[in-house]
């Protein structure tokens, strides 16, 4: 199983490692089995959980069966969720409301709220607005994505016996306290708010945009700036390490952008109108072993012939076999297979003039980025690295197995070697969700 199509971030077994790993507190939303689940599996179609789901193990082995990119629930309660349907559906055991949160969504629209920190400043008023109103907010959460959600306990839990007037009755409820809002100055989806039927996304799964998880927020979390949101909210609880965007070189750090004029010519890293952004990268690092694999960087300031003439000087010095050549927006990346010491690392890349030498001696391993990166409003920033050619060559030594498994996985055509592997399978290779500023 490999990278899912148009998923920037994640692959099945990243999902299954998750999903296996994690204990979800589901008492943050109660009435658990009166809830409907819908998921979003990797052919982009939804699925309609058709269980009543009560306990923690009841949901973990709907993840675990249908590894979902993204995984909702229904904002209000029914007396049978697993077989919800349409307001027209004329059986009437399907569509019996029982009650419905109050609920708010809040994103990024290029409009109202031009960033992810307005975003978090009108949740914070928002909360502040419904506490007020004596509304009782249940939690906040940030999406994942672009946005937060802050959801409450149904302040009127209509007692009305018809179960069509009693939901019409709720809509009309919602849309007064939108009313009041929206004269308050407060920016939401006020069509989330509104309908009863709306699903939202569930606290403590994956949002498939980023890789970043819907995290709920305390009142001192959710008063911090957003580069602590990203933090919290960092797949499986990784605080992955800065890397920064600079380029490295002898004469020390210069920022990359200071290379490239305003016209944006080619050899260097354009300036990101994102603040922030998501990026996922591979390490070099060979699990459960000292070794690692060369991956070289070489700027694009250097013809191609050039970058050839380095990598054939390479293989022929130091054996390191087959090379997978990568175009990554203003560099070429250089992936080789071969298991060295860090020692011989830091030789091969300061020979072959890599850019990544600095940052190998500084952090003792090297990043190859997976994916494409995207902003903190959801869009693609930069695509993935794109692979151009492959270089064969004799390689002495032994080989990494997972990341030759990686390639394979990616869907590179990698013909098996007759050196020894080492290291375990490409589901043990370091990941590293990074946000880059």
């Amino acid at each position: 199983m490999g990278r899912i199509k148009g998923e920037p971030l994640l692959t099945t077994e990243l999902i299954k490692q998750y999903y296996e790993t994690i204990n979800l507190d589901l008492t943050i939303i109660p009435q658990i089995n009166f809830r409907h689940f819908r998921l979003r599996l990797t052919d982009n179609t939804f699925y309609k959980v058709t269980r009543k789901i009560r306990t923690w193990n009841n949901l973990k082995k709907q993840f675990l069966t249908w590894l979902p990119l993204d995984v909702y629930y229904s904002s209000a309660c029914w007396l049978n969720p697993h077989k919800l349907g349409s307001r027209t559906e004329g059986k009437i055991l399907k569509n019996i409301m029982i009650n419905c949160d109050l609920v708010f969504d809040i994103d990024v629209n290029g409009e109202e709220i031009k960033d992810i920190e307005q975003a978090r400043k009108q949740a914070l008023s928002l909360k502040n607005f419904l506490i007020l109103k004596k509304i009782d907010v249940r939690y906040v959460a940030f999406s994942g994505s672009k946005g937060f959600h802050v959801v409450c306990s149904d302040p009127w839990k209509d007692t009305i016996d018809d179960h069509i007037e009693r939901e019409k009755n709720a809509i009309e409820k919602r849309k007064q306290i939108v009313k009041e809002a929206k004269s308050d100055g407060l920016f939401f989806d006020e069509k989330v708010t509104i309908d009863t039927r709306r699903i939202i996304r569930l606290p403590g799964t994956i949002n498939s945009k980023t890789g970043l998880i819907c995290t709920i927020l305390s009142d001192r979390q959710l008063k911090t700036d957003i580069e602590n949101i990203y933090k919290l909210a960092t797949f499986n609880n990784i605080i992955t390490p800065r890397i920064p965007i600079f380029r490295e070189d002898e004469q020390g750090l210069r920022p990359a952008k200071s290379l490239r004029d305003d016209n944006g010519r080619l050899g260097v890293r354009p300036t990101l109108k994102n603040e922030h952004y998501f990026s996922t990268f591979i390490t070099n690092n060979i699990p459960k072993t000292q070794l690692k694999i060369p991956i070289l960087e070489i700027g694009k300031w250097k013809k191609i012939t050039e970058v050839y003439r380095v990598v054939n000087k390479i293989q022929r010095k130091y054996g390191v076999g087959d090379a997978f050549l990568f175009d990554d927006q203003d560099r070429y990346v250089v992936l080789t297979l071969k298991a060295v010491s860090r020692r011989r690392l830091e030789k091969i890349l300061f020979n072959a003039d890599s850019l990544n030498f600095n940052a190998c001696k500084k952090f003792g391993c090297t990043y190859f980025r997976v994916g494409s990166s995207v902003g903190s409003d959801g869009n693609v920033i930069q695509p993935a690295p794109k692979f151009i050619n492959f270089l064969p060559a004799n390689l002495h030594g032994q080989v990494s197995r997972p990341h030759f498994e990686f390639l394979i996985s990616v869907g590179l055509k990698v013909e098996t070697p007759s050196n020894r592997f080492c290291g375990p399978n490409k589901e043990a290779l370091e990941i590293i969700h990074s946000i880059m500023e």
